[in-house]
């Protein structure tokens, strides 16, 4: 009996020990993508004044406290989303395994979308800093902007969010026909890493989980279903509730 409190009491110990080095894998990717997508000028604007104690730290250290805080909650920000809107994957992607009976434990799952999510970031962000800087590729990256507030878009309209309210409106559609050849290809890196993405959580679950064919691709719908999940709280949130 003792023994085996005392194994249960290490294997609690090496979880919480695995779970912990995932989580500072995790936050360390987070920031470090966060930082060059907050550079580039990607995420929410900052309108805030710097607060009085970080001034003479900024003037003494960072220069301009105004411009350094600007960045510091810029970065704080865009972390934000990318931990709000993994967290939303986390919790849908282990709910579809547990629901069909498929789970090994949290920390398996914990495991699989850290390292899933922390590959796509370090490839979508790069492709978007590339995007946000390179000359001669304004079609893709009025496309790819196009993309994200149509379906914000849809959202606004499904609970009704007032014009007034919304942070984007829809602009006239991007034409594909003006998409030149660099452009296609980078749109093309886009697209597979989405596929990346898609096949790493699925293999996450087929390998780590021990799931079968059908309750993988459940995960991966709940997965795909939660953007959507991420910004309904998000605007349920902002309006104060849903109008019907």
């Amino acid at each position: 009996m003792q023994a085996s409190n005392v194994a249960g009491g290490a294997l609690s110990w090496n979880s919480l020990s695995r779970l912990k080095s995932l989580l500072v894998v995790f936050l360390a990717n987070v920031v470090l993508y966060a930082t060059p997508l907050t550079l580039s000028g990607y995420g929410v604007a900052v309108e805030t004044r710097a607060p009085s104690w970080f001034v003479p730290i900024a003037n003494a250290t960072l220069g301009d406290p105004v411009t350094a805080w600007r960045l510091f909650a810029g970065i704080a920000q865009n972390s934000a989303f990318l931990i709000a809107l993994s967290a939303v994957t986390l919790l849908t992607y282990h709910l579809a395994l547990v629901v069909t009976r498929s789970s090994e434990g949290l920390l398996l799952t914990v495991h699989t979308v850290v390292y899933s999510v922390s590959a796509y970031l370090a490839g979508i962000f790069t492709v978007l800093v590339f995007l946000s800087r390179a000359p001669g590729f304004e079609t893709a990256r009025s496309l790819v902007v196009d993309l994200q507030v149509q379906f914000i878009a849809v959202f606004y309209d499904l609970f009704s969010v007032p014009e007034s309210r919304r942070v984007f409106s829809v602009d006239e559609p991007v034409s594909l026909v003006q998409l030149t050849s660099n452009e296609t290809a980078i749109l093309a890196v886009l697209i597979a890493l989405v596929l990346y993405f898609v096949y790493s959580m699925y293999l996450g679950a087929r390998l780590n989980h021990g799931a079968g064919v059908t309750s993988a691709a459940l995960s991966l719908l709940a997965v795909g279903l939660s953007p959507a999940v991420y910004v309904a709280i998000l605007l349920v949130y902002s309006i104060g509730g849903v109008t019907l």
